[in-house]
């Protein structure tokens, strides 16, 4: 071909190219795919039921807290001997409010036999029970014969750490009129003579 004719189809392809172009149907652009939100696989389990509250019924009886008499009268009425009444009772003493603990100190001494005075000694001997306490116990003991009173008040009387120690010394050598005062030796052979004397 020569180059004349060339360049008489050169513009005339170019023509017939953007022709065809625009015979072209036009395709409306594609929506984009819809994206399926994952799910938490803990979010698809069954909601829990929700428990209904047990209302209570005003009509049914509740029962009444046990009180401090209530556990007095368990002890009294219970089936005992006078000392086991006794120590019932001070078995109560670490559950009872602080102003009732002489009543009950008193309670338990009314009940306690002369013989087994062990059951409240230890308490006597105690110098960290209350003050309203420990003059119960002192009047106690002070209302017992000789052979159950003198010794527990002389073991009082040797402790200058006790609280009743000064009232037992002062009754002690008071009521042995024979022993010098401050003589603890001689004190000590007093109360194993009364204790001897009235076994």
């Amino acid at each position: 071909m020569k180059l004349a004719e060339a360049a008489r189809v050169g513009p005339l392809l170019l023509v017939l190219v953007i022709a065809v172009a625009g015979c072209r149907p036009s395709q409306a652009p594609s929506e984009p795919a819809k994206q399926t939100s994952l799910r938490n696989p803990a979010d698809m389990t069954a909601p829990t039921p929700s428990i209904p509250s047990q209302k209570t019924d005003p009509t049914e009886p509740t029962a009444e807290p046990t009180t401090d008499a209530d556990r007095i009268s368990d002890v009294l009425s219970a089936d005992l001997t006078p000392g086991e009444t006794s120590s019932r009772l001070l078995a109560l003493l670490s559950t009872t409010p602080a102003e009732d603990r002489s009543f009950l100190i008193q309670l338990a001494g009314n009940y306690c036999p002369d013989e087994e005075y062990w059951r409240l000694l230890p308490f006597l001997l105690d110098g960290k029970q209350p003050e309203d306490c420990r003059e119960e116990l002192l009047r106690d003991v002070l209302r017992r014969p000789d052979v159950v009173r003198l010794r527990p008040l002389y073991r009082l009387a040797i402790d200058p750490t006790h609280p009743l120690s000064t009232e037992a010394r002062e009754y002690l050598f008071s009521y042995l009129q024979d022993v010098p005062e401050n003589d603890f030796t001689a004190l000590s052979r007093a109360v194993d003579k009364a204790e001897r004397k009235n076994p």
